[in-house]
């Protein structure tokens, strides 16, 4: 079982959904809840913070790609917070970082929402 914990928490217009431990195929499941929890109060903005997250797998990548669709199709901001090489580098290699604004702290996504 994957060492992963999710919370979620409303500020101001934005969605903010915190992320720390590991993204992979056994948090699937609980992220996407928590996502999907969060786009059903139908927000301004999501911001996506993984800088507690310690390994990052293709199962997390597949979940922002998703994130981003859904969001672009309801009209919905998307911000993911990342600031270390575990998360920021698998992005870069897929080209992920280029479909989704990334940047380094919470207060900066939430200052863009």
């Amino acid at each position: 079982m994957s060492d992963t914990a999710v919370r979620s928490e409303r500020v101001g217009p934005a969605a903010l959904i915190h992320v720390k431990g590991e993204v992979d195929m056994a948090a699937e499941a609980s992220l996407r809840r928590h996502i999907d929890e969060a786009m059903a109060d139908e927000p301004a903005a999501v911001v996506l913070d993984l800088t507690g997250v310690t390994f990052f797998a293709s199962a997390g990548l597949h979940i922002l790609v998703d994130l981003h669709h859904d969001a672009a199709a309801r009209g919905v901001s998307l911000h993911v917070v990342a600031d270390s090489r575990i998360v920021l580098r698998p992005m870069e290699i897929t080209g992920v970082d280029q479909l989704i604004t990334v940047v380094a702290s919470v207060d900066q996504a939430l200052a863009h929402s």
